[in-house]
């Protein structure tokens, strides 16, 4: 048995009874499913296609911090209230309407104290991930950086770091209204509006919903995801910083489920399945591009 069997072996042993057996049942199906690590032509390296997407399941330990930093109990008519996730944290809060919002990390929601009374409309940096509570009158409103989702009583997942190149909004269900840039779209279920800000562009496409919420349960998805845009999720996930020494690296594309165990765990399993090893300074990490 190689090494990446023995850490899948030993991870499924700890799934996360919060995940749905459905779900569960299609993880475990993506064992033998194809991982695709590709690179660019100007790259004379052979691309690799390896039969394994590794799942790492083990409950999340880490505890999760909230942080008031106004508080609604103290503030005045109108003030702005903002909860904060740094770097390594997650959190769950209730809005005043009901409404849920499940905040990933390095992630913060800003709402005025009158939310609900007249209107429900707030400000989003970062990831979150939205269960509205059903109003007609007043229709629920994120402003999240380039874009904005409008959505009367629904579930759907918003993806806005000022760093990423691009905004996005995935809907689990009901219907959402998504606007940037004087376009528009009306999703439906399993749809996914993205809106790329070079050459401001919003574009739709069809997913599969629930893998883009698997974060709320200690989960990173990857759909041919960049070692780019990996190591940018990773440095949030884990509160890590993360070097290239090489930018053959950065092309790389990884498509897979892994869980956030511990950033060890993750590099280990990126490294078995792609040409690239790693060293681990303190809070610092350092990519290497292998040849061989």
């Amino acid at each position: 048995m190689n090494s990446i069997d023995k850490i899948i072996e030993m991870e499924l042993e700890s799934t996360p009874d919060e995940i749905d057996i459905q779900t569960k049942e299609r993880l475990f199906k993506n064992i033998k499913s194809g991982i695709v690590i590709s690179q660019k032509k100007s790259i004379s390296v052979t691309t690799r296609v390896l039969r394994w997407t590794a799942i790492l399941l083990l409950p999340l330990v880490s505890s999760i911090l909230t942080y008031y930093i106004v508080s609604s109990n103290t503030i005045s008519e109108g003030s702005p209230v903002t909860f904060t996730t740094g770097y390594g944290e997650r959190a769950n809060i209730t809005l005043p309407d009901g409404s849920q919002v499940w905040l990933n990390s390095g992630t913060s929601v800003t709402y005025n104290s009158s939310f609900n009374k007249k209107e429900r409309e707030l400000l989003l940096s970062g990831e979150a991930y939205f269960e509205v509570a059903e109003d007609a009158r007043r229709p629920f409103v994120v402003q999240a950086n380039d874009i904005t989702v409008e959505a009367l009583g629904t579930s759907f997942n918003v993806t806005a770091y000022k760093d990423d190149l691009f905004a996005s909004s995935v809907l689990i269900d009901g219907s959402i209204r998504v606007s940037a840039d004087g376009q528009e779209r009306i999703l439906k279920e399993n749809h996914r509006a993205t809106y790329y800000k070079e050459g401001s562009k919003l574009a739709t496409d069809v997913v599969l919903a629930s893998d883009y919420i698997l974060w709320k349960e200690g989960y990173l998805y990857f759909e041919s995801s960049s070692f780019e845009d990996i190591a940018k999720q990773l440095s949030r996930m884990f509160n890590v910083k993360i070097e290239f020494t090489s930018d053959n690296l950065r092309s790389i594309r990884f498509t897979g489920t892994l869980g956030n165990s511990s950033i060890k765990n993750v590099l280990d399993i990126l490294s078995l399945t792609s040409p690239m090893y790693y060293e681990m300074n303190g809070t610092t990490v350092e990519l290497y591009y292998s040849e061989s």
